[in-house]
């Protein structure tokens, strides 16, 4: 259906000069209090009364959802609507019509815009709402998109949007990954004392990257052990979801996602760097923790050669065996060292990441699989949710706090799979062109 719509503006302008600004922020504030929104529903309204046209005089293809086997339609009322969307409150009068064999009643326009029956507001401003969000908080989105928009939204009223929203849910099934990166982070959650919960939070999360790079959330939990995680991911029992898991060595995340992967590397980074706590409560000095780093930085810091796997020669592959041989005898040694200096945290701590160390040398001597030493990719992502969780807001439940790590996961990690969800969400299908075909005045 077709329809022209002309657009008459009444402009007063003054005729001893104006400042061309003026005009632009006029025109700004005219259409987005009136314009737009009025546009919007003007469509709609002559679409309404095409249909019911239609639909009275039998001359129509689109009909209503059937009522009764011979349904014949009358005009009933109209009904006053107003939807919230991204351009302005859209206030229209919608007809009714009710069958005159059954009296059953419908509202054409509701059912072939496929509107809910009590729908207040349109899913693009959901979008709108739910990506301002994850940048800042509630308070500052509301205040932002009256700003901006001429679009009054309290607080409130986007944080129920934002709780019954699904676009933060993530699909796990089928995802399949070359490596496993999991780490967790703490927040300040709202205390419950009837559960026994503090204000310390813990949310962890999970992704998955190809060997083309590509990254894949997993989700993201405030409430689980990593056993649950574990679990919830993929069953025990089940075909390994990725080669090789990346993680800092927190305690129990290997072993709730072992079952996920084939083997464990652990970062150096943080072997390096956690080093100093554990020889800290072992009573050591400063000069000798940093001497003990430095010793650990230097055997673990076994680099891979440049070029790609298929242009190493095989005698320096052998080579690169030899040195890994060296720097376990190496790193035996160390751990036996801190522990006959009284030193037995720390050697307990080196010990038993001592195995998980050199994966990425394996991997890459067995298979040319390219393995992190570090987790530097997940833990740009978990600055990026330290911003948001513990700098811009605080007093998170553990529900709310799970569902805005996915949706800034889901948003960074995978711009594609977000887009996609909301291209389905609205609807867009290619069925709706505007064109603007002239603009003019006298």
């Amino acid at each position: 259906m077709k329809n022209s719509i002309a657009l008459e503006v009444a402009a007063v302008l003054a005729e001893d000069g104006f400042s061309l600004d003026e005009l632009v922020v006029k025109t700004k504030t005219l259409f987005e209090r009136q314009g737009l929104a009025g546009f919007v529903s003007l469509l709609l309204e002559l679409v309404d009364a095409r249909l019911c046209r239609g639909i009275i005089q039998q001359s129509t293809g689109w009909r209503p959802k059937p009522c009764c086997a011979t349904p014949r339609y009358e005009l009933h009322d109209r009904q006053a609507r107003r939807l919230r969307t991204s351009v302005g409150t859209i206030r229209l009068r919608w007809r009714r019509l009710r069958c005159t064999n059954c009296g059953h009643s419908c509202q054409p326009l509701r059912e072939f815009t496929g509107l809910e029956p009590y729908q207040a507001k349109t899913a693009e401003l959901e979008r709108v709402v739910t990506e301002v969000v994850a940048e800042q908080n509630y308070r500052r989105l509301s205040r932002h998109l009256a700003l901006i928009g001429e679009i009054p939204v309290p607080k409130s009223t986007a944080h129920r949007w934002v709780t019954l929203s699904t676009c933060d849910q993530i699909a796990v099934e089928g995802k399949r990954s070359a490596l496993l990166f999991a780490d967790g982070t703490g927040y300040k959650r709202r205390p419950d004392p009837k559960r026994g919960l503090d204000n310390g939070g813990e949310l962890r999360l999970a992704l998955g990257v190809t060997s083309q790079g590509t990254v894949i959330p997993l989700g993201a939990w405030s409430d689980k052990s990593w056993c649950e995680i574990g679990a919830a991911i993929g069953p025990a029992g089940t075909e390994p979801i990725s080669e090789v898991l990346v993680s800092d060595g927190e305690p129990g995340l290997a072993e709730g996602l072992a079952h996920l992967v084939r083997d464990q590397q652990r970062c150096h980074w943080h072997q390096v760097h956690d080093l100093d706590r554990f020889m800290w409560m072992d009573g050591a000095d400063k000069q000798t923790r940093r001497e003990a780093q430095s010793q650990l930085a230097g055997i673990i810091g076994i680099k891979l050669p440049a070029q790609d796997f298929e242009r190493v020669s095989e005698s320096d592959k052998q080579e690169l065996r030899e040195r890994t041989a060296a720097a376990e005898a190496q790193l035996t040694g160390l751990v036996k060292a801190l522990a006959a200096r009284g030193y037995r945290r720390a050697a307990k701590y080196v010990s038993n990441a001592q195995d998980r160390l050199f994966t990425y040398v394996r991997w890459w001597l067995e298979l040319g699989l390219v393995v992190p030493r570090a987790s530097s990719m997940i833990e740009r992502l978990m600055r990026e949710l330290g911003r948001r969780l513990k700098r811009i807001a605080f007093g998170w439940s553990e529900r709310g706090a799970a569902q805005m790590a996915r949706i800034i996961i889901k948003r960074v990690t995978s711009a594609g799979e977000w887009a996609a969800y909301w291209h389905q969400r609205l609807g867009i299908q290619g069925k709706v062109q505007l064109t603007l075909e002239r603009i003019q005045g006298s």
